[in-house]
């Protein structure tokens, strides 16, 4: 199951309930409307820099926003990446080589 990305939730919890624009948002961030269109869109992931940008105008903590984007990634790396071919190091037989 894939998580929700931080963009999705940013629109869903904040843009659409306040009718905020993303680019009166990329406004009181200081950043590009393209920046915060790509987060939105989920063609970007999230930055530790804009967690921080966030957390200060949206009243979010930047470790929620960024626990939000590492549970996304993980949950679609788990079911994009194959792990079947990967041999566990056995770390007894690496110290003794």
């Amino acid at each position: 199951m894939i998580t929700m990305h931080p963009g999705e939730y940013l629109a869903m919890a904040y843009l659409d309930p306040l009718q905020m624009t993303q680019s009166e948002l990329a406004k009181r961030l200081h950043v590009s409307t393209s920046a915060i269109s790509r987060l939105v869109s989920g063609k970007a992931d999230l930055s530790v820099d804009m967690a921080m940008r966030l957390s200060r105008v949206l009243d979010r903590s930047a470790e929620s926003w960024l626990r939000m984007q590492l549970r996304h990634s993980l949950a679609q790396s788990q079911a994009e990446v194959s792990l079947k071919e990967l041999q566990p190091l056995e770390l007894e037989e690496a110290l003794a080589g």
